[in-house]
């Protein structure tokens, strides 16, 4: 592996923020295809990658015999305490999630993550553990699959579309990929909404398979453990549901009591760990978008431990 055969979305920001340098060591926890491990490398500084995809396994091998200063590991970004820990650090000078699905995952069919050609309805980034959403959505009922489809995909049309997934199929599943765009057809026709609501429905359920957002809040709080004083904290995210946890979580980490107002003195202990660098999200520019279309979602938000 010679080049990137992806672009990084918001790849400046990202280095801005992180200020990659010899001496420095971050970890790149959504690891991917090494866009933006190969920029913090290229500075000099050494990059810890953490991912559990099978190619980004085999685009991390490759660096490494680039890049002495990289190491990849097999692991959920959830984990990445441990992960630092068992690396022999004793911190890190900053930590990035970049956790937008890469455009080979998405490009790739057999990888089950698009709905553009048919494959089995897998979805998970680690296919050697947990349950496929083939089996997810076989063991749910109507009304719990509407839920998830709602709760993840923020999709209004969930209970019909549910309804018409578990519809005249004897075991209640859909196998493929294609036979679940079939059914997500029959509950809301063709034209030009389609596309968004199928996007929202494998959005949905890849999320529930992977459960990305309780990866993204446990990775959120070992943060403070995790990084070194004036260490920096970069997450990049794509739908409201990632964004406002991290939100959320900023604006508790900057405080330092979580108590109503209705108590008179602090006695939950909370002390502030960070400080918010981002008033609001970060955002491509127009020129970006141009270039690297799914980046258009793409929002920033960046913190500095205290």
């Amino acid at each position: 592996m010679t080049g990137v055969p992806h672009i990084p979305v918001l790849r400046d920001v990202v280095i801005d923020l992180l200020q990659p340098a010899p001496g420095k060591r971050l970890v790149d926890g959504t690891f991917g295809f090494g866009g933006h491990a190969r920029e913090m490398l290229a500075a000099g500084a050494e990059v810890l990658g953490i991912d559990l995809d099978d190619d980004a396994r085999r685009a991390g091998e490759a660096l490494a015999d680039e890049a002495p200063g990289f190491t990849l590991v097999t692991a959920s970004f959830r984990n990445w305490g441990a992960v630092v820990k068992d690396a022999g650090w004793d911190g890190a000078d900053g930590l990035l999630l970049d956790l937008g699905v890469s455009s080979l995952q998405l490009d790739e069919p057999e990888k089950g993550f698009t709905y553009r050609a048919d494959a089995p309805l897998d979805l998970r980034f680690d296919r050697t553990s947990g349950e496929s959403a083939a089996k997810l959505v076989a063991r749910l009922d109507a009304r719990a699959l509407a839920d998830v489809i709602f709760e993840y995909g923020e999709e209004r049309g969930s209970r019909r579309i549910a309804a018409m997934i578990k519809r005249d199929r004897e075991d209640g599943s859909v196998a493929t990929t294609g036979a679940l765009r079939e059914a997500v057809v029959e509950a809301v026709g063709t034209g030009a909404h389609l596309n968004a609501v199928l996007s929202r429905v494998f959005q949905a359920l890849r999320i529930a398979v992977n459960d990305e957002l309780g990866a993204l809040r446990e990775a959120l709080a070992a943060v403070p453990e995790v990084l070194r004083p004036g260490g920096r904290l970069v997450v990049i995210s794509y739908h409201s549901l990632e964004d406002r946890i991290v939100k959320q979580w900023l604006t508790k980490e900057q405080r330092d009591c979580l108590c109503p107002t209705t108590i008179p003195i602090c006695v939950c202990g909370h002390q502030r760990s960070l400080n918010v660098i981002t008033r609001r999200p970060l955002k491509a520019d127009a020129r970006e978008v141009q270039d690297n279309p799914r980046a258009r979602s793409a929002r920033l938000r960046a913190a500095e431990v205290i």
